[in-house]
């Protein structure tokens, strides 16, 4: 009766006590015989999934010359925080990172801007920050970086538009303190990687298919290679005509044949830009079907002096009626069509 009442009284100091055991930082001593040993395995990488080892860790970790082989670091759940980042930041052995992980730790956008800033991880084509406490402010440090190979903007702009980002090939910011803009930045980051792969892969032409929404088609502006575009499928994509707008306003698509927004949500606004755009006066084919535009829309397009080499135009299942209609069966422009504009949907 005795004994089952002192385990009973013990028993939650044990767990306790094991528990503060277990989070406890790693010692120096700790640390190298770790890394010696999980590199011995395998010198090009080194994973501390859930070793607690904080700053002072990460310090002592960052001097030792086991690490000039390293090329992906990972630290998971490591305790760190921004000073530990620039121990990392300023490391000279880590002259072979370009994977960095630093999942599920305490850093700020402080420690963000030691990364952007860092020689160190001038050949980063991987950085994962998830779960940490960066906002917007550090992403932009990050997008805007002279040393760091690629990343992400306060607005939307920096990350897909910066011209000295041009290593880094994946990042990982979710689950930080971004906000929708911020969201927004890392999914055209990684749209934009996508169709660079596209583009080198010699399948440029595929690229339509990468794209869903807006941001998409803003990411699509910043491709190097936009140019070399002919045949451009941006069929039921979820476009406005903020699309539409930003497609017209590109210089880079002069050489485009053949445009495809069917099954958008495209109206006579997004219409009206497509027909003024002097950079469209190439397209053979135009393919409207699907979408939101009216008559206004329809005349804009009659009177294109742009469009004028069109064969094919696809306006079936719009909002066109009969003065539309009218205006681009009795367009002075329009006269090289080959099909009926209001059919084979």
């Amino acid at each position: 009766m005795f004994c089952n009442r002192w385990v009973a009284l013990w028993l939650p100091f044990f767990f306790i006590s094991l528990a503060a055991n277990s989070s406890a930082s790693m010692t120096d001593e700790q640390i190298e015989k770790y890394i010696a040993l999980k590199l011995k395995r395998n010198d090009h990488v080194l994973r501390l999934n859930e070793k607690s080892i904080g700053d002072k860790g990460v310090k002592f970790l960052a001097t030792s010359p086991l690490l000039e082989s390293v090329e992906k670091l990972i630290i998971y759940k490591g305790n760190i925080r921004d000073e530990g980042v620039r121990a990392l930041a300023n490391s000279r052995k880590l002259v072979q990172l370009t994977a960095l992980y630093l999942e599920n730790n305490q850093i700020t956008d402080r420690g963000a801007g030691m990364i952007a800033s860092s020689k160190t991880f001038k050949n980063l084509r991987i950085l994962n920050l998830y779960r940490n406490k960066i906002t917007d402010k550090g992403a932009k440090a990050i997008a805007e970086s002279d040393t760091l190979s690629s990343f992400g903007d306060e607005g939307t702009r920096s990350l897909t538009t910066s011209s000295s980002l041009n290593q880094l090939k994946k990042i990982g910011l979710a689950y930080n303190q971004l906000s929708r803009a911020g969201r927004e930045v890392l999914e055209k980051f990684n749209i934009l990687q996508n169709i660079n792969n596209l583009g080198t892969s010699k399948r440029i032409n595929e690229i339509g298919g990468l794209i869903h929404g807006d941001s998409g088609v803003e990411a699509l502006m910043g491709f190097s290679n936009i140019s070399k575009l002919d045949d451009l499928d941006l069929s039921d994509s979820d476009l406005t005509d903020r699309s539409a707008i930003a497609i017209a306003n590109s210089e880079g698509l002069k050489g485009l044949f053949s445009l495809n927004l069917s099954g958008n949500r495209i109206t006579d606004s997004g219409a009206k830009a497509l027909a003024d755009s002097e950079n469209l006066g190439q397209l053979k084919k135009l393919n409207l079907n699907f979408n939101f535009i009216g008559d206004l829309g329809a005349r804009a397009i009659a009177k294109s002096p742009y469009l004028a080499n069109l064969k094919s135009l696809k306006l079936g299942q719009n909002r066109v009626g009969k003065v539309g209609a009218k205006a681009l069966k009795e367009s002075d422009t329009l006269v090289n069509l080959m099909h009926p504009i209001f059919g084979f949907y």
